[in-house]
């Protein structure tokens, strides 16, 4: 499905960009444009703008940008016409789609209506369910909030729901790739959840996009979910976001558990600010993702040694996207669900309230494993930090960092940049980088083709001049290409060229990125302003890639008369083409 072009222009001019922003982020004056904390990256200096005039946001760390649209779908995590929907909802617009065609947006369209399907069969089986039912009492989650959660669950049947399907007509294909049914060896499928309790996973907007399972016996997993697929990304999503965001922004952090029950028992005791992972380890893409609705976030851990190297591996994670987290170690109860239900909510906030700095835990744990005042105390100490060290050596808040731990271990600042910049103590897990791989900026791209598509989005009338010489053929760089053809294609169905409404047009984030890039570069960077003869350079350039083209063109030419007898037709026309050539080469 697909916006109509009228009302993506509608709700473009009724969401002012300046004011969606605001939204997320505090923005303030800086000339005709706003500036920010970037919530992208582990930003500590404002370096994302914010331009109303041209509609567009930029960041110029982490080099994300885009239109109004652009912002919402990465900041909520939503494909382009999620974010319409969510703007278009907030300013009051109705809106009606149109089919699209795209075979992407029919398969998201099918998976959600076998996902919706499946909801409603697991809901409908737990009513006849009294084991399961029982399982969920004995948790302390009552009927009412069985229904508002929407728990269910999945007969011990190998083909309940795929029956399901056959009488709704829908897709056995369309299941599997959603996850709910598997393949057998012999052809045909089966059911992927049988006699498990199951757990609807949503989307940032709501919509169900997978299914937590979980066993009712002592069934090996005990947890099963469902695979990652076109429309769910573990890696990308948290489980309870949904409904904890708002929450999450009243109370200014957000409390992450391990656990589906963890997230359930909290918040049906009206700790409404949780989430939790979806039965994988935390990831760079979950500390972003948290970090859009919050920078301070409460991590739960159990107090074994198996919450020990949870804040080992979570912590650089954290500290490499500006966060530094706090955290609580159980010690008297296995989780936050065995905890609140045995001293109640207000207990379970007195805990809450004793959190303390991940860092501080992490260095109070080596202090009791290790004598800081031997020096083989001390070295082993330092053992343990690198790996943690290492994996921020991107960061930028490696030297306070490094300041910090060399203090708390008693080793001087120099031996522990030494020691990081060797291979003695090597880790396991790679580097994470600060930032994802930036979008590519202005001067990632060779020069000449650069100023020509460049000057396609800011000079008017240079799209019928390059339309005429054809030499878009002539740009190598798949990005700018892609991006030259995107251009002339928005032209020529409109018949003419507005560079914020192309901008608006642009469900591709790299390529929104890109754009709002080259319209918002650093004026001492921007090598076509008009006080350094702009212009000329765009024109300097057009005129290198067609030179580019003759020669070429020449060498085809010769390569093919080389290959021809004399006297031939072929030979004959060569020849005058590359007499033509040499002239247009000699002017």
């Amino acid at each position: 499905m697909r916006i109509p072009e009228s009302k993506i222009s509608e709700i473009a001019a009724a969401a002012d960009i300046v004011q969606v922003v605001s939204g997320y982020i505090e923005l303030k004056k800086a000339g005709k444009d706003y500036r920010g904390i970037c919530p992208f990256h582990g930003d500590k200096d404002p370096s994302l703008y914010v331009s109303p005039q041209k509609g567009i946001f930029h960041c110029f760390g982490c080099a994300v940008g885009g239109s109004v649209f652009n912002f919402v779908m990465r900041i909520e995590n939503v494909s382009f016409v999620d974010a319409a929907k969510l703007l278009a909802q907030r300013h009051g617009i109705t809106l009606e789609l149109e089919r699209s065609g795209t075979a992407r947006d029919d398969t998201r369209e099918r998976l959600f209506k076998v996902l919706d399907l499946a909801q409603s069969y697991f809901v409908q089986s737990l009513n006849n369910a009294s084991d399961a039912k029982e399982y969920l009492v004995n948790r302390g989650v009552s009927k009412e909030w069985i229904d508002f959660l929407g728990l269910g669950f999945a007969p011990d049947a190998w083909d309940g729901f795929e029956s399901r399907l056959s009488m709704r007509g829908l897709s056995f294909r369309d299941a599997f790739i959603a996850g709910l049914l598997r393949e057998k060896p012999n052809g045909g499928y089966y059911d992927y959840f049988r006699g498990r309790i199951m757990i609807p996973i949503r989307g940032l907007n709501g919509e169900i996009v997978a299914f937590g399972g979980r066993a009712l016996g002592n069934t090996d997993p005990k947890y099963l979910n469902s695979p990652d697929s076109v429309i769910f990304k573990k890696k990308n999503l948290l489980f309870g976001l949904d409904s904890a965001k708002d929450a999450i922004k009243k109370s200014g952090f957000v409390i992450l558990v391990e656990g589906y029950f963890d997230q359930i028992s909290l918040r049906i005791r009206g700790i409404d600010n949780v989430v939790a992972p979806l039965g994988t380890s935390l990831t760079v893409e979950h500390a972003r993702l948290l970090k859009r609705f919050t920078e301070k976030v409460l991590t739960i851990f159990d107090g074994d040694e198996a919450g020990l190297r949870a804040v080992k591996r979570s912590l650089p994670i954290f500290l490499t996207e500006g966060i530094e987290p706090e955290c609580v170690i159980l010690k008297d109860d296995k989780d936050p669900d065995g905890a609140i239900n045995r001293i109640g909510t207000q207990g379970f906030q007195k805990i809450i309230q004793s959190s303390q700095p991940m860092i501080n835990f992490f260095l109070d744990q080596l202090d009791a494993q290790y004598d800081f005042k031997g020096i083989s105390g001390r070295n082993k100490a330092l053992e343990e930090c690198l790996p943690v060290l290492k994996r921020i050596a991107d960061s930028s808040e490696r030297d306070y960092l490094i300041e910090r731990f060399s203090s708390r271990i008693r080793i001087k600042e120099e031996k522990v940049r030494r020691a990081m910049a060797t291979n003695k103590f090597n880790q396991s897990s790679p580097s994470i980088s600060s930032k994802q791989k930036p979008a590519s900026t202005l001067f990632d791209f060779p020069a000449d083709e650069r100023n020509v598509v460049r000057g396609m989005l800011l000079q008017q009338g240079f799209i019928e001049r390059i339309a005429e010489t054809g030499i878009l053929k002539e740009i190598e760089n798949p990005s700018l290409s892609r991006l030259a053809r995107a251009i002339v294609s928005f032209y020529n169905e409109k018949g003419t060229f507005d560079s914020r409404q192309f901008s608006l047009s642009l469900e591709d984030s790299e390529m929104a990125a890109l754009v709002a890039s080259w319209l918002q570069p650093k004026p001492e960077e921007d090598d076509l302003r008009p006080e350094v003869d702009g212009a000329i350079a765009i024109d300097q350039s057009l005129d290198r890639l067609r030179l580019k083209k003759l020669l070429r063109r020449k060498s085809y030419v010769q390569e093919r008369l080389g290959k021809c007898s004399p006297g031939e037709e072929e030979y004959n026309d060569l020849a005058r083409e590359l007499l033509v050539i040499g002239r247009r080469l000699r002017r």
